[in-house]
């Protein structure tokens, strides 16, 4: 079975490219030069088909990176990590002071069946998934799929400051480092970090995503 992996995140460039180089297991997935910055725009997913603002009177505005990156994995290479390298030293530090630097901001990072890209599928897997709820006050979900790594289950090097006691998401990374998400595999499928046990819910966040970009 054929997994996209995809990652969502806000680059500053400074002087230089910054180069990310993303693996599955030891396999070489892809290399990208980020060669001018990545911003942040704002999606009105009111025209979502299951979009609502809800009882909480949650805005229906979505912000997110202006590009999102997709990669094609077999799972054959799928067995233990994914994990996404980063060459990115460049700065003006002069003297021990630094004003400017460049760096990422992860907003999400997925690995899902590929098959989930179509839309027909998407929607009959999450309308199986949310059918086991019921319909009145559902127990609270013990994990969400496709599943969000958490932050203890993410391995970053060398920087102490970006280790596991510190979320990932929308956490500025600058400097050179290794980022490794460990791979497990529940009910024939492939998660990033481990499923827990119990219901699950939708991630209603990734559809979102998906949409915005007209995927």
């Amino acid at each position: 079975m054929s997994y996209t992996l995809g990652l969502l995140f806000k680059y500053h460039r400074y002087r230089h490219d910054a180069i990310m180089r993303i693996y599955a297991d030891d396999c070489l997935v892809d290399e990208l030069s980020l060669s001018s910055d990545i911003n942040t725009k704002i999606i009105n997913v009111t025209g979502m088909y299951n979009s609502f603002i809800g009882p909480r009177n949650e805005t229906p505005l979505h912000i997110t990176p202006e590009k999102l990156f997709l990669f094609e994995i077999n799972e054959q290479h799928l067995f233990n990590r994914i994990r996404i390298e980063m060459q990115n030293d460049h700065n003006n530090n002069t003297n021990g002071f630094m004003t400017e630097f460049s760096y990422v901001a992860f907003h999400e990072i997925f690995l899902l069946p590929s098959c989930l890209l179509e839309n027909k599928n998407h929607k009959r897997i999450k309308k199986k998934i949310m059918m086991k709820w019921g319909t009145e006050f559902p127990l609270p979900p013990k994990d969400i799929w496709p599943r969000r790594v958490l932050p203890h289950e993410i391995i970053l090097k060398p920087d102490p400051r970006t280790n596991n006691n510190i979320h990932w998401v929308h956490h500025s990374i600058g400097g050179s480092f290794s980022m490794e998400i460990p791979l497990s595999r529940k009910h024939g499928v492939i998660h990033l970090g481990k499923l827990n046990p119990g219901r699950i819910c939708f991630n209603g966040r990734l559809s979102r995503i998906l949409w915005s970009f007209n995927l």
